[in-house]
């Protein structure tokens, strides 16, 4: 089973802006540090300057940079700019068996499941900001 990177890949391209001496890098130079192709950072880039956590600029000595200071983006606002909605896990890939006591039920009891545990890591991931994944890359 594939897990989305996206996330991860977007926390990784931030942080690397955040900590770039001139605030700028392209996607060729984002790509390199996070060890794929600069398609897959571009497509996240847009991604991400249509959340307004950065904004871009086409061209010789171009590139993308943060919008606003670190402090400012948090987690919860990353993961919604490149995952969409916080969920956790999917869903039964088939209907269950409607005359099984479990099967009748389980999806109801699952959904439950796990928008209460998508709503603790949204909470978690909107109390850390990317100021704050700054300072512990900084201290590794």
């Amino acid at each position: 089973m594939a897990q989305n990177c996206r996330f991860a890949f977007a926390v990784h391209v931030l942080s690397s802006l955040a900590l770039s001496e001139d605030g700028a890098m392209n996607s060729e130079q984002l790509a390199e540090t996070v060890n794929t192709n600069p398609v897959v950072i571009r497509r996240l880039l847009l991604d991400l300057r249509e959340a307004n956590l950065l904004i871009t600029q086409r061209g010789p000595g171009g590139g993308a940079k943060l919008a606003c200071p670190s402090s400012q983006i948090s987690l919860a606002q990353i993961f919604k700019a490149v995952s969409g909605e916080f969920q956790l896990f999917g869903e039964h890939p088939n209907e269950p068996a409607k005359g099984c006591c479990v099967g009748r039920s389980i999806k109801l009891v699952l959904e439950d499941v796990a928008q209460k545990a998508a709503r603790c890591v949204e909470k978690e991931y909107a109390a850390i900001s990317l100021a704050d994944v700054v300072h512990q890359l900084q201290e590794k």
